[in-house]
């Protein structure tokens, strides 16, 4: 007999509402999708599926952990691990300063409000600055386009009322992220092609949602910014752009025109391979495709927007910024007078105004970094740099490493060093519920209690509209769920931000925590003094996050069946009279990055012909659900994609072993035939593998691309990505033979 409760899937961005079979042990043990959901519609995906496993499965930790003189882990008591990891942690600092302790802030820190709220506040009270996070090997080029272009206080159109799209880079129907809007992706791309949406998707593999597009363009790998160039000289030579938007709230329109005036669909198709007349047809579906039914012929809602795609393959900064250029030549943002349909449910309260936030500093944010001329930039220290950071000795040496919610042995670039580091430290602390490689490297692993355990909202996903077009909600949805199972028999556990409160208390620290999770442009984020003396409950937490929210929290507890909220207006506002500022067209440093491109500078190399791509596989997530036997019926391991043609003239075999090499590393890998790809190209996906001194089966393991990657070459200014795909190179056979 199951009781079935309502709750979110909090696996990954989408944040899925789920219906969770609770047997009468009161454990979670099934999942579906919530049908009367009217956001979801019942859509959710394998791992959701699998949610309920990971709160039973035997690689769970059900308390922390402590490293003893032995090797082994011994189990202890919460208290006793905060005591004891914080008395480490003020020793370690009172000698070398706090730049001797760095935190790490993986992908699934973003999706805990409670723990990423709590885990900064104890960071700022404790003058902690080495702060690294996922989003420096992931999408840096955002934050450094934003803050070399500006940022519109109109906000984008949502999917749902668009016109056109354009997607470079991401697959959201797989990544169930980064392009599409998060609920149901599927269905809304199906109505939003029913309607008459013209999607175009530039992407090296013909993708799920390629397969889609009206218009898809399939360029050689790390070619991108000549491919958007040639669109926005293509827009400029038709005279496409949105003369009236441009007069009075951009600069710099001369310079870019000038950047990209070399970008001729001929110098495009010899550089990136795109045929010309699908260039032209790119600029013109998007900028302005013909529509009698509307005011002028012309279209006006919709938006570009790139994903990991184009910031890992070696161009992310004016990547990003060429697709900001892209929208702001066309006026794809709302304006004064627009209704804004989803101003925000558990956000902040904030105008909307047509107005833009005039360009801000790059970098410059504080101390340097003691590798590669690295400062603290607008997107954050460069992860790159943090394994040199660890290994290299002297002042400013980290000794100290706290990871939450990553593991940073699969993830971060070059496995080797990064080994290397984790094993030198003096403390290592990691915030995980599960094993994995990196707690087999750690002194301390606290556990937390899991998403079913705990109260939760849809703030996190709600708070990405501020990141991109299509993140976050199209209507003006929320959802709290409570917590519905207790943590299994015999645990020893407390939530993550319980971990930091107990630290900050231990070191003597008050905490400020502040709403939301990512910083609203334009909006004051405010903040709460928490008690020092007694302990907030779980949630009195969740209300500070929510503070000054459009919808009060306590409204989604009290009427748990409303999702949507449509009873709130709100309308773009006229610019503030005073108001001069201009989105930036012309910013020299990325139109220079643009020249230094078109300069011939590229990352190929005569001994490696092939190009090696990332991708991403339907039923994990990083390295999220590789332990879970249901989700990896389909791909044991991560294989190696290859185009069917190239597998053939290089007399290769569906499911054969091979040697992946580049100029960095090598690793084993199986090959996998895939139409779908470039030929020239071959596919891997990112985080899997085992660990680098032990002998992996790359059949079960997987094979680490991390292997394959050199942090000190290739690297992007301000953010440090290294080339993480489009990566040069070479397949041998298991007998040594190039194939």
């Amino acid at each position: 007999m199951l009781e079935e409760r309502r709750s979110l899937c909090r696996i990954c961005t989408a944040q899925c509402p789920i219906l969770v079979g609770v047997d009468e042990q009161g454990r979670p043990v099934t999942a579906r999708g919530d049908k009367s959901n009217p956001s979801s519609e019942g859509f959710f995906c394998a791992k959701g599926k699998h949610f309920p496993e990971m709160h039973t499965y035997g690689a769970r930790f059900l308390a922390p952990q402590r490293r003893n003189k032995a090797g082994e882990f011994e189990r202890i008591s919460p208290q006793t691990a905060i005591t004891e990891v914080a008395a480490r942690l003020s020793d370690i600092m009172q000698r070398h300063g706090p730049r001797s302790v760095a935190v790490y802030c993986g992908t699934l820190f973003y999706q805990l409000p409670s723990t990423a709220a709590f885990a900064t506040a104890w960071m700022d009270a404790a003058g902690i600055k080495m702060r690294f996070s996922s989003g420096t090997i992931d999408q840096p080029g955002k934050q450094v386009a934003a803050a070399a272009h500006g940022h519109w206080l109109g906000g984008s159109f949502p999917f749902d009322e668009c016109d056109t799209w354009m997607l470079v880079g991401t697959n959201p129907l797989v990544s169930i992220s980064g392009g599409i809007p998060h609920a149901n992706p599927g269905r809304r791309l199906k109505r939003a092609l029913a309607r008459g949406m013209d999607l175009i998707v530039i992407d090296p593999r013909r993708t799920e949602s390629a397969r889609q597009a009206r218009l898809h363009l399939q360029p050689r790998p790390s070619t991108d910014p000549a491919v958007l160039a040639g669109i926005i000289r293509e827009i400029f030579e038709s005279d496409l752009v949105d003369r009236e938007f441009l007069a009075g709230h951009a600069a710099g329109l001369d310079a870019l025109r000038a950047a990209v005036e070399p970008f001729t669909p001929a110098v495009v198709n010899d550089i990136a391979d795109v045929p010309s007349e699908q260039l032209r047809e790119a600029a013109h579906l998007f900028a302005a495709p013909l529509d009698p039914a509307r005011p002028g012929g012309r279209r006006r809602k919709g938006a570009c927007t790139a994903g990991t795609g184009a910031n890992m393959s070696g161009w992310s900064n004016i990547n990003e910024y060429l697709v900001l250029c892209l929208n702001t030549i066309c006026g794809k943002y709302r304006q004064a007078g627009d209704r804004v349909s989803n101003p925000g449910v558990l956000t902040v309260r904030r105008d909307y105004k047509g107005q833009a936030i005039p360009p801000y500093p790059i970098d410059g944010y504080g101390k340097p970094l003691r590798v590669r001329g690295f400062s603290p930039a607008v997107c954050g220290l460069p992860t790159s740099a943090l394994a040199d950071e660890i290994l290299q000795p002297g002042d400013g040496q980290i000794r100290a490493l706290i990871t939450i919610g990553g593991n940073p042995l699969m993830a971060w670039p070059d496995q080797q060093k990064t080994l290397a580091a984790l094993e030198s430290l003096e403390l290592n602390v990691v915030f995980e519920p599960r094993r994995t490689a990196t707690t087999e490297l750690a002194d301390y692993v606290l556990p937390p209690k899991l998403p079913l355990e705990t109260p939760g909202t849809s703030l996190s996903t709600e708070n990405l509209s501020v990141v991109s077009p299509a993140l976050g909600y199209t209507e003006q949805y929320g959802q709290y769920v409570p917590a519905i199972v207790e943590p299994p028999a015999g645990a020893d556990l407390v939530e993550d931000w319980e971990y930091f409160y107990g630290i900050a208390k231990a070191m003597g620290l008050a905490l400020t925590v502040r709403s939301g999770v990512f910083p609203i442009m334009g909006a004051p984020q405010p903040f709460t003094e928490v008690d020092m003396q007694t302990k907030p409950s779980s949630e009195a937490v969740l209300d500070m996050l929510c503070k000054n929210s459009w919808v009060p929290l306590q409204q989604l507890r009290d009427q748990p069946e409303q999702v949507l909220f449509s009873g709130i207006e709100a309308t773009v506002l006229d610019a503030d009279p005073d108001n001069s500022a201009r989105l930036d067209l012309g910013n020299p440093e990325m139109l220079a990055e643009l020249a230094e491109f078109a300069s011939g500078k590229d990352y190929l190399r005569s001994a490696y012909p092939l190009q090696l791509i990332s991708r991403r596989l339907p039923n994990t997530f990083n390295s999220v659900g590789m332990d879970i036997s249901g989700l990896r019926e389909r791909y044991p391991g991560n294989p190696l994609f290859m185009h069917p043609e190239d597998m053939q003239l290089s007399g290769l075999g569906n499911g054969e072993e091979v040697c992946l090499e580049s100029a960095h590393g090598s690793v084993q890998a199986i090959i996998r035939a895939d139409k779908s790809l470039r030929k020239g190209c071959v596919a891997l996906t990112h985080c899997w593998g085992g660990m680098p001194q032990h002998s992996n089966d790359c059949r079960t393991d997987g094979s680490a691309i991390s292997r394959l990657i050199s942090v000190e070459e290739d690297f992007a200014r301000y953010s440090g990505i290294p080339l993480m795909s489009g990566i040069p190179v070479r397949v041998t056979t298991a007998s040594g033979e190039p194939a």
